[in-house]
């Protein structure tokens, strides 16, 4: 209720089966000795991967607002946000 999903009878039979399955498997990795374990921030190499810029071509507007749901042919169109809309 406190995260107003709005699901129906059917989902919510679903959904809590499979939040109990990953619940059960926590616990069952809670049982498991990790005494001696030691902790790490991550188990495998860390390696970046970067790649070299290139330059393409700009999208270019019609491309862009190809499948946009309002579009002026430039800019993107949008309805007015209200303030009240921000704080929920």
């Amino acid at each position: 209720m406190l995260a107003r999903l709005g699901l129906d009878e059917g989902e919510r039979e679903r959904f809590g089966a499979q939040l109990e399955a990953i619940l059960d498997h926590i616990s069952k990795l809670q049982q498991v000795d990790t005494s001696d374990v030691s902790e790490m921030a991550q188990v495998g190499e860390l390696v970046n991967v970067m790649r070299d810029d290139v330059r393409e071509p700009c999208l270019g507007a019609e491309r862009a607002l190809s499948n946009a749901p309002a579009g002026d042919g430039r800019h993107f169109v949008v309805g007015a946000i209200q303030e009240n809309e921000l704080d929920g």
